[in-house]
């Protein structure tokens, strides 16, 4: 649930039906959005769901606590780590799509909204299922651009309630974007899985002007599949049939281009000499695309912490990346990565944002259920103040081993 504007927390719900404008947003209250939140509150299946939410959400806020502690030790104990922090920027801690450079703006802002519009619309319809008034809900825009939804559920009400009604509430947003994270990430292993390679070979970054390369007709972007009918994926193999030649001997190219590289030639390549050495004049590397596939379909599965990477970071072993996706095909065509691509952001920002919301950061959907929970146990031994007090400490600790995390990299 988003904090409101001031004053908006006390609007009635006769004021949805309005659209205003508070510069830079545009926020559409609608009547709609309640009726949809009463029709699926009522479904039975809800309320398992709203259980698992309530049990699940310490667990995912134990999973986001070991990541601030683990990040914060490492960075204090590891030079290499702050090196790495230092030059991926301070900016890569936001899910932000423009801001954080490793997030695509096209998937990363459909991923955003569309989390975002989860997330409150599981605490609308979790709200009403469970009898709690929905004060107002609707949409937010930037200017026309949509960003999100908001739903005020009444406070009081929630402040008012036995713990177990209002923390399913708070932990309804985290478990929505966790069931949502988890469909994408299987949707993801499944077109994985399915993978084939469609070319191996050496890739050719680089043709040198008036070498033996250039004068055979390879291009950049050619893969080079065998020299002398010897199969070439291995950069090494491939000194060594250059090593056992004399300048002026001839060597036989098979070399792949085009469409998924479905056009393949051979070509001749008269060796010249540079240093000594029988030269074709070509910059290489390796594409090893079925043990890149193999690699990556076996980590997939046995370490999950390899999906929290964005595949930006990790191109040259993520199968869907911009670098790799060129070399496979798939069953469900040649645009079988954009799906791919899709589900991926669609888990890392849900998930991302489950996490965040359900630490016990007040006021945080995660710092309510606590501060709940703490309510339950000590309000007939500790006053309401206290336990505000005991939720600021921990907020302020928490926030102090973020902050520093961000900062370690440039000051240590």
């Amino acid at each position: 649930m988003v904090d409101q504007p001031a004053g908006e927390e006390n609007r009635g719900e006769d004021e949805q039906g309005r659209v205003e404008f508070s510069f830079p947003l545009l926020i559409f209250r609608a009547k709609i959005f309640t009726r949809v939140y009463d029709r699926l509150g009522s479904l039975r299946v809800l309320q398992p769901a709203a259980w698992a939410a309530m049990v699940g959400m310490p667990a995912v806020a134990g999973f986001g606590l070991y990541f601030i502690v683990f990040g914060f030790v490492t960075l204090l104990t590891s030079p290499a780590a702050r090196e790495i922090g230092r030059e991926l920027g301070p900016q890569v801690y936001i899910i932000l799509p423009g801001v954080n450079p490793y997030v695509p703006i096209f998937y990363g802002w459909i991923a955003l909204i569309v989390a975002i519009v989860l997330h409150e619309g599981a605490h609308g319809v979790i709200a009403r299922s469970r009898g709690f008034k929905v004060k107002s809900s609707g949409l937010l825009f930037f200017f026309i651009v949509p960003v999100g939804a908001f739903v005020d559920v009444d406070e009081d009400e929630l402040a008012s309630a036995k713990p177990k009604r209002s923390i399913k509430v708070f932990a309804a947003g985290a478990g929505a974007n966790v069931a949502a994270a988890v469909a994408c990430i299987l949707g993801v292993l499944l077109i994985t899985g399915g993978l084939t390679p469609v070319i191996d070979g050496l890739y050719v970054f680089e043709v040198m002007d008036g070498t033996p390369a250039q004068d055979a007709g390879i291009m950049v972007r050619d893969v080079i599949v065998s020299v002398d009918d010897l199969p070439i994926s291995d950069f090494d193999v491939f000194e060594s049939v250059l090593d056992q030649k004399n300048p002026g001997d001839t060597i036989e190219i098979k070399v792949a281009r085009g469409e998924k590289w479905s056009d393949q030639f051979s070509t001749t390549a008269i060796l010249t000499e540079d240093n000594g050495s029988a030269y074709l004049g070509v910059s290489v590397g390796e594409l090893l695309t079925e043990q890149r596939l193999r690699t990556y379909q076996k980590l997939a599965t046995e370490m999950i912490l390899l999906h929290f990477m964005p595949p930006t970071l990790a191109s040259g072993l993520v199968p869907f990346s911009g670098a790799l996706s060129n070399f496979y095909a798939h069953p469900l065509g040649e645009n079988w990565h954009i799906l791919a691509s899709f589900l991926f952001w669609m888990w890392f920002v849900n998930i991302n944002i489950a996490i965040f919301n359900s630490l016990p950061i007040y006021p945080l959907d995660g710092g309510q259920a606590l501060k709940a929970v703490l309510k339950s146990l000590l309000g007939h031994r500790l006053e309401e103040k206290t336990i505000s007090q005991i939720m600021v400490a921990i907020t302020a600790v928490l926030l102090s081993v973020v902050a520093l995390t961000v900062v370690i990299p440039f000051v240590m």
